[in-house]
């Protein structure tokens, strides 16, 4: 048993029997040069687990410099440049067999994209907890009413951490995702003329319709492939449920992530320039993150020491 920094009694049931943790942080990129936010993060990252084995992954032909610059122990995988072309082929590489193979001998794998903060060095706390995925919750639109938040399903994978043997077994899965009905309409509907559906309706009876071919047909979010669609095929898969996520990692509303957290940090922060900077900046100061390559825009006062309050906490629903 472990305890929390909730206080709470909590078992270490993430590391199977004779399972080692050996996690790997990848950072994913298809660029050479990254934004002045990303350096700031990066740099982070690098200050902070800099005894850990960290992967930048580009694709092939990429100019890496700046990045081995400042993550000065990081090795470098190039992929085919198909994999990372666009938005829509990076969330194909992230649920294809592809992404677990080239991490063999690793029980983790931490997927820290440039624009995600790390902030402390937790992560083997995370890798015993009894989870295959987890990632910063989403909420409502509107989260925080008369005191409540609420949780919608999903979690975002901009800064997520997957069991690598759980990857293995979703991406080698016969288990069927898309319904032969859906394959066989898809067919019907090219007998019109339409080259596209005909091509989807192929795809969809073999081999995309299942989870080993997934990358091949599926074309939406691969965080919402991860943390909804896995799971309702496979009940085995175990997503972190959002009251222990957000003690993980954060996206949007900060300010109501700290009160579900009574004044903690995450592990990390995705987007953190993005998303309520004017709230994260002078916790990220006190924290020790080092803002100054920002634009001239952040208020001095946020260079110097200040120290947050505890925050009330909101009630969870």
């Amino acid at each position: 048993m472990s305890i929390s920094r909730h206080g709470q009694a909590e078992p270490q049931r993430g590391v199977h029997e004779g399972e080692s943790i050996r996690a790997v942080i990848v950072v994913p990129t298809h660029r050479s040069q990254p934004t002045l936010e990303e350096m700031i993060s990066l740099r982070q990252l690098a200050r902070v687990m800099s005894k850990r084995e960290i992967v930048i992954l580009t694709p092939r032909g990429i100019d890496t410099t700046t990045y081995k610059k400042l993550l000065p122990t990081a090795s470098h995988v190039g992929l085919d440049p198909r994999w990372m072309s666009s938005h829509a082929s990076y969330n194909r590489l992230i649920i294809s067999p592809l992404l677990s193979s080239l991490f063999t001998g690793y029980s983790h794998l931490l997927l820290c994209e440039p624009d995600a903060l790390i902030l402390s060095d937790a992560l083997n706390y995370w890798c015993q907890q009894p989870y295959d995925f987890m990632g910063a919750p989403w909420f409502q639109p509107i989260p925080f009413q008369e005191g409540i938040a609420t949780f919608i399903p999903g979690a975002n994978s901009g800064f997520s951490l997957f069991r690598l043997s759980a990857m293995r077994m979703v991406t080698s899965s016969w288990r069927r995702w898309y319904p032969i009905k859906h394959a066989l309409g898809d067919l019907r509907s090219s007998l019109r003329g339409n080259e596209q559906q005909f091509r989807k309706g192929i795809l969809g009876l073999y081999p995309g319709g299942l989870l080993r071919g997934a990358h091949l047909l599926y074309s939406s979010f691969c965080d919402q492939y991860w943390s909804l669609l896995v799971p309702r095929i496979l009940p085995s898969f175990r997503v972190a449920p959002p009251e222990v996520a957000v003690r993980f990692a954060w996206e949007k509303w900060s300010h109501l992530c700290m009160e579900m957290c009574r004044g903690h940090l995450p592990l990390g922060i995705h987007a953190w320039a993005k998303y309520d900077f004017d709230y994260l900046a002078p916790h990220l100061l006190a924290a020790g993150v080092d803002l100054s390559g920002m634009p001239p825009w952040v208020p001095p006062e946020w260079r110097t020491n200040w120290t947050p309050p505890i925050w009330p906490v909101g009630k969870v629903v």
